[in-house]
């Protein structure tokens, strides 16, 4: 009976031998072994993209709408409240989808009237190039200019608040004033907002404003015998405050180009002075500078 056991034992042994995982030789690989890997350049990760905001991808689909003619111009848009059932958004989102068309130039939107459809693609910005005070000029002939408001101001005394645009006048005189939105001719979308100021020698121009066709300092050259011989001008950069928004149809705080400019005669004398806000994605000044020859 012992050497039944002792031959049982020795059977079990060789199963266990052969069960056990054999030690690796040397030079041979095994995976538990293995050190860490050496350290190379890792691939880089995919960058997710971040997801369009829902008012702005409601604005693209509106505007590809209104190209491709589904709104074609003259027509109205649907309400803010259909926009909000056909993309299951706020009435928040909807009115700020709509904001972005109406600061892209394509609609126009008026209390009890909707969103008329005005332009199929966004205006391209006026792009202004100058070389010379004929070029500067220019700008007046290619927009038109839409008086608002025509009146007086008094420049600044002591006690007085001061002006939109500081006058190298004597404080107290009272100069004429006028207020007007430029359009590009053929197109709703304002360009600018222009506030304009007359010396008070053009006394009888303020009635010949509202009914001109062309630009002011025509208007001043052709009825007082003068002529515009030199032009200063400041650009700078601003924000548009609720009123110039109003007048613009844009967001009030969004960033402007200022443009100040002072019309002199050939005796130096001061003639006009403008001061002009652009939004900044509707205006562009390129100028091109030569150098002197020696």
């Amino acid at each position: 009976m012992s050497a039944s056991v002792d031959k049982h034992r020795a059977g079990a042994k060789r199963k266990a031998r052969s069960a056990s995982p054999r030690t690796a030789g040397p030079g041979a690989a095994s995976p538990r072994a293995a050190g860490p890997r050496a350290a190379g350049p890792r691939a880089p990760a995919a960058r997710v993209p971040e997801p369009v905001p829902r008012y702005l991808a409601v604005a693209n689909e509106l505007i590809q709408a209104i190209g491709n003619g589904r709104f074609p111009v003259g027509s109205v848009l649907p309400t803010e409240h259909e926009l909000c059932e056909r993309y299951d958004i706020s009435r928040f989102t909807a009115r700020e989808a709509l904001r972005q068309l109406t600061e892209a130039g394509l609609v126009r939107r008026r209390p009890r009237a909707g969103t008329q459809v005005i332009a199929r693609e966004p205006p391209r910005p006026y792009v202004q190039s100058v070389e010379s005070i004929d070029d500067l000029l220019q700008y007046s002939a290619d927009t038109e200019l839409r008086m608002v408001h025509v009146g007086r101001i008094e420049t600044r005394t002591a006690n007085s608040a001061p002006l939109p645009a500081p006058l190298p006048v004597p404080p107290g005189e009272p100069w004429l004033y006028g207020v007007g939105v430029r359009h590009r001719k053929g197109s709703e979308a304002p360009v600018c907002v222009t506030r304009v100021y007359l010396n008070p020698m053009f006394t009888g121009i303020t009635r010949r404003i509202g009914a001109r066709t062309g630009p002011i300092y025509k208007l001043i050259e052709r009825h007082f015998g003068v002529r515009v011989a030199r032009i200063e001008q400041r650009i700078e950069a601003a924000s548009l405050s609720a009123e110039d928004a109003r007048y613009l149809k844009a967001k009030a705080g969004s960033p402007a180009l200022r443009m100040l400019r002072h019309y002199y005669d050939g005796g130096g004398r001061l003639l006009e002075v403008s001061d002009s806000l652009h939004p900044a994605a509707r205006f562009s000044y390129a100028m091109t500078i030569r150098r002197a020859e020696r």
